[in-house]
């Protein structure tokens, strides 16, 4: 009790009434009661107001921060790789000495700044597996990822997350659902679709894709009108039409860039000595 009756005590001697009113309140007509804190004559409504508005302001930065925060968490936190070394893949690590691999790496680290700059547009990588397709995908995201927390990156292998939705029809507790991938494939501000056909088995398959598949890379494309989608693939164009259907097609292919590898070699090949 004596320390509450101290405490009190350092309280009114710093806070007494006042003789003037605050006029700003219209549901007050005859005014607010000044008060004196530390020396100061305030008027406790006004001072209210400042302070909910402090606490408002506060509240409202770190819901903007989070959700900032979270964007820039999803390429970690949401990708769905098949390898996990590609997490690691970076421009500084894209290791190089073939002319046209030179030139692919500066072409997509210019389309990186193009993005950072604004600019919507998809890109196609052709080429035979190994030649670094991948790296430089999940490198262009980790790139504007770090320059800016405005644009959620996501990296997907397709037939990696295919499998996931396929566990979830007999796995009621898996959010791997069909409808969590539309919906976040759909959302994302820059997606990398990685390995586009592998779905279908090896590159010399006639398979197409399944009504499963297509069905879902339909609403993803439909969905992504208005935002970058990155697509690598082992496969060449005509292969891709005898796959997939044409509307799915041409939406990736809208406003395309396409970086192509013919003579890279593959930077995975392993010599088996037979």
């Amino acid at each position: 009790m004596e320390e509450i009756s101290k405490l009190l005590g350092k309280l009114e001697a710093r806070l007494t009434w006042a003789s003037n009113k605050c006029r700003k309140h219209k549901e007050y007509p005859e005014g607010v009661q000044m008060m004196i804190v530390d020396n100061v004559e305030k008027c406790p409504l006004c001072e209210r107001e400042r302070l909910t508005k402090e606490l408002e302001d506060e509240i409202t930065a770190k819901a903007i921060e989070y959700e900032k925060n979270k964007k820039y968490n999803t390429l970690f936190t949401k990708s769905i790789l098949q390898d996990e070394t590609i997490a690691k893949a970076r421009f500084e690590n894209y290791i190089t000495e073939e002319p046209e691999a030179k030139q692919n790496y500066e072409t997509m680290k210019q389309y990186a700044n193009d993005i950072l700059n604004g600019q919507v547009f998809n890109i196609l990588l052709f080429g035979p597996p190994g030649v670094g397709k991948s790296h430089l995908s999940y490198s262009l995201l980790y790139y504007v990822n770090e320059k800016t927390k405005d644009l959620a990156c996501l990296f997907v292998d397709l037939d990696e997350m295919l499998r996931r939705i396929r566990d979830s029809f007999n796995n009621p507790e898996s959010i791997y659902t069909e409808h969590y991938f539309t919906n976040l494939l759909s959302e994302v501000d820059l997606l990398v679709i990685d390995d586009l056909g592998a779905e279908t088995g090896n590159e010399t398959t006639d398979k197409q894709a399944s009504d499963f598949t297509g069905r879902i890379l339909r609403a993803v494309t439909n969905a992504r009108q208005d935002k970058v989608t990155i697509i690598t693939t082992n496969l060449p164009g005509s292969k891709l039409q005898q796959i997939y259907d044409h509307k799915t097609l041409s939406r990736l292919s809208k406003k395309r860039r396409v970086v192509v590898f013919k003579e890279t070699t593959d930077k995975r090949s392993i010599d088996f000595g037979f």
